[in-house]
């Protein structure tokens, strides 16, 4: 039998496509009605180009747009991942990953400033009274061990007028070493004898550093101190240690007449 499908069987395959399109759903069929793949075969068979292989192809396009929709519906009703943290999507934060090199030109910023040695401050003690200025100074505030110290002192005159003074034979500056952090002691000595000094106003005179003191032999640090006084250089072992300048004096031409004036000036040092 080769005869064309009825316009019912037509009119049906329609519905069948249109209720797919918009439920997705077989429609029934009643008990006398032919089933729908013997429809479309039928349909086929007559004519390659018949409007039965027009309603299949819009059947599949319809049902490929019904896939994409519900897979669209699933991926919106998927929870929505974190927002970007301050590092961009995907960036860890806590990462210590470095970044990229900046490409904006460095600004320019100002040469730090070297810091200076440890040796290089000076230090320097003063001490004044009514007629005269004392001043001592280190060459630098950090020694090594056993290394040369070298103290400069200066002893002016700041009176008004002409001045005799007595004091010591020897001068009336004397240096005692203390050690802050240690045994040594070198307390300042002076010989008895009594000499006149006479100064005019501005007088300056620098002072040379002078060891005194003394020790017994059976002193525990009699090795110490006869090495001490028989160097002419002034070292000192690893310690901080204050270096004093003293003058003692009278006023007047009798010796140790009236009350001594005493001006003293100091520094600290560091042996390391």
């Amino acid at each position: 039998m080769t005869g064309h499908p009825s316009r019912n069987a037509d009119r049906d395959l329609d519905v069948w496509v249109q209720e797919v399109t918009e439920d997705w759903r077989m429609p029934r069929l009643r008990s006398d009605e032919a089933p729908w793949q013997v429809r479309l075969d039928r349909s086929a068979s007559a004519a390659r180009f018949a409007p039965a292989s027009l309603s299949r192809t819009v059947g599949a396009v319809a049902a490929a747009a019904v896939l994409i929709l519900v897979s669209v519906m699933l991926i919106r009703s998927l929870p929505a991942g974190p927002e970007p943290g301050p590092g961009g999507r995907g960036t860890d934060t806590g990462s210590t990953t470095s970044p990229g090199p900046d490409p904006s030109p460095p600004a320019e910023t100002s040469p730090a400033a070297s810091p200076s040695p440890a040796g290089d401050t000076v230090p320097r003690g003063e001490g004044s009274d009514a007629l005269f200025s004392l001043s001592i100074q280190a060459d630098r505030g950090h020694y090594a061990a056993d290394a040369p110290i070298e103290i400069d002192t200066t002893l002016r005159y700041i009176g008004d007028a002409r001045t005799t003074v007595t004091s010591s034979g020897a001068g009336l500056v004397v240096f005692s070493i203390e050690q802050l952090d240690g045994p040594v002691d070198a307390s300042a000595g002076r010989d008895l004898d009594c000499a006149r000094f006479d100064y005019r106003p501005g007088e300056e005179e620098p002072v040379e550093f002078q060891k005194s003191g003394g020790y017994s032999n059976d002193d525990p640090m009699a090795d110490f101190w006869r090495t001490f006084f028989t160097d002419p250089q002034l070292r000192l072992p690893a310690g901080e240690y204050r270096i004093t300048a003293r003058a003692n004096y009278y006023v007047g031409a009798e010796c140790a007449s009236g009350r001594e004036q005493v001006v003293e000036a100091s520094v600290v040092i560091v042996v390391e």
